[in-house]
């Protein structure tokens, strides 16, 4: 994860509401099996049942202490590297697209985010997120865990790591 953790922080905060709602739902969940009591009648007793309630709001709130650092850090940003970030690891745009959508070449789409990216991860830092803390605080929550596997094998070509990659020929 090292290479593109700050991808995977972009796209675990893109994914934060539905995250919410998963977390709401299974709370919720609990929450009515307690008032008819259909914990105790799959044997589940009261007292793990509040456990699961409490951890699942523990990692709501993590959620939104990450949603808020994100946004934070984004908003510290300039405009233009901050729409390239959202363009390319929220929306998902390709860099074609973007080029085109901005009526930038491509090569200099693909420098500005290997630069954006960078000034992320240093923007991160400033806001008390970097790669250790993000593993040790929110690696834990399944959907974020999620989303860095899915992240984890995907290669993000962009300038540098193509430089790169010839470089080690």
């Amino acid at each position: 994860m090292t290479k593109n953790w700050c991808n995977t922080v972009l796209v675990a905060f893109s994914a934060v509401q539905k995250i919410a709602k998963q977390h709401d739902f299974a709370f919720n969940s609990r929450l009515k099996s307690s008032f008819c009591s259909a914990h105790m009648r799959s044997g589940v007793s009261t007292e793990r049942l509040v456990k699961e309630m409490l951890e699942i709001n523990s990692r709501k709130l993590r959620l939104l202490i990450f949603e808020d650092v994100v946004a934070r850090t984004l908003s510290s940003m300039r405009r233009t590297e901050r729409d390239l970030l959202i363009m390319r690891l929220v929306k998902s745009m390709t860099f074609q697209e973007i080029a085109d959508a901005t009526d930038t070449p491509i090569r200099t789409v693909f420098r500005r985010f290997d630069r954006a990216r960078e000034n992320f991860e240093v923007a991160l830092g400033k806001f008390g997120l970097d790669e250790t803390a993000f593993r040790r605080d929110y690696l834990s929550d399944p959907a974020i865990s999620a989303v860095c596997e899915r992240l984890g094998e995907e290669v993000h070509h962009t300038a540098k790591s193509s430089r790169l990659a010839r470089d080690k020929r």
